[in-house]
């Protein structure tokens, strides 16, 4: 009997030093746009515990976390967060109507079209809406919008800072979102906020 309560301490003790190590990716995932990884990584670590590991988990979903470009999709789960936007159906002689115009930030009062190679966002000299290089928050690849089955979209590409819809919500990273004329987003911050209009 006291052999079984000393195992059930040492397990109880063990899982819980274990889940604290975790909370270090947790709380790193969650500000590197990394949620489900964190989240892994909390769990992983205080199922180590008991064999004395979990220092090491840690270690090893720290190291993912920061290096990922992507994050542990759970798509079910993602879908039912952020319902999409009202599909717009654009004509079929203006396919490329849909126009993105920035509304504040460095770039503000420029417009983009929205061609059928879709535009990237970000701070690289290869980004169709380029970003100077000293821009806070936005990563060199940090979005994109483009169409998928003639529905527009827009994608978070794993950026450090994310991307939002105008009312705050923030994307998932790798998932697109439908999105019609009015819809706003912005990237890092409302300081670099985007509208789509019809052209």
């Amino acid at each position: 009997m006291e052999f079984l309560l000393s195992t059930v301490v040492y397990i109880a003790v063990t899982v819980i030093v274990g889940c604290l190590w975790g909370l270090i990716p947790f709380f790193l995932g969650r500000y590197r746009g990394r949620p489900n990884m964190g989240r892994w990584g909390l769990i992983w670590c205080g199922v180590a515990g008991p064999f004395l590991v979990s220092f090491f988990v840690m270690l090893g979903f720290l190291i993912a976390v920061l290096t990922s470009e992507r994050d542990m999709r759970r798509p079910n789960a993602q879908q039912q967060a952020y319902p999409a936007a009202p599909a717009y159906i654009p004509p079929q002689n203006a396919a490329c109507g849909l126009t993105l115009e920035c509304i504040a930030g460095p770039l503000r009062g420029q417009s983009y079209p929205v061609g059928s190679s879709g535009l990237m966002f970000g701070r690289d000299v290869d980004c169709s809406v380029r970003f100077p290089a000293d821009t806070s928050g936005v990563s060199r690849h940090h979005c994109m919008v483009r169409w998928q089955q003639g529905v527009p979209v827009i994608e978070d590409l794993g950026s450090g800072y994310g991307t939002f819809m105008g009312d705050g919500r923030r994307l998932p990273p790798n998932y697109p979102m439908q999105v019609a004329p009015g819809s706003r987003f912005y990237l890092a911050s409302p300081s670099n906020l985007f509208q789509f209009t019809i052209a």
